[in-house]
């Protein structure tokens, strides 16, 4: 599965459910440009204090290792909310999000070329 059909497979979801962003009118699109992006921060912030508990284990009943193996599953859960957050955003701002991915990859190869160890993508 590829990143446009995802996106496809989330819009059909929301507007199955009444959630299409991109039928929200234009004087209604801030308001939800608010509501998702606080979403898409509670998910992130959901995904920090998992790992500052997997981090305060480290020393105390667990090694690093066993502590990262443990907030794996709960980590990826809250990545894929996030990610779900993303692609509506994406939705409500009408951009595409492979061609936006690829022109920042794109900048940050130029941005970040003398850190490159000569391995390819």
């Amino acid at each position: 599965m590829d990143l446009q059909e995802l996106c496809s497979i989330q819009h059909d979801f929301d507007k199955r459910h009444g959630w299409a962003v991109d039928a929200v009118p234009p004087e209604g699109r801030l308001e939800v440009l608010e509501r998702e992006t606080i979403g898409l921060t509670g998910e992130v912030g959901e995904l920090a204090n998992l790992v500052k508990k997997a981090r305060l284990r480290v020393g105390r009943n667990s090694t690093a290792e066993e502590a990262f193996g443990q907030v794996v599953s709960d980590a990826s859960e809250e990545l894929t909310d996030a990610l779900i957050y993303l692609i509506r955003l994406f939705q409500l701002l009408g951009a595409d999000i492979e061609e936006n991915y690829t022109r920042k990859l794109r900048a940050n190869a130029a941005r970040y070329r003398e850190y490159e160890r000569g391995e390819s993508l």
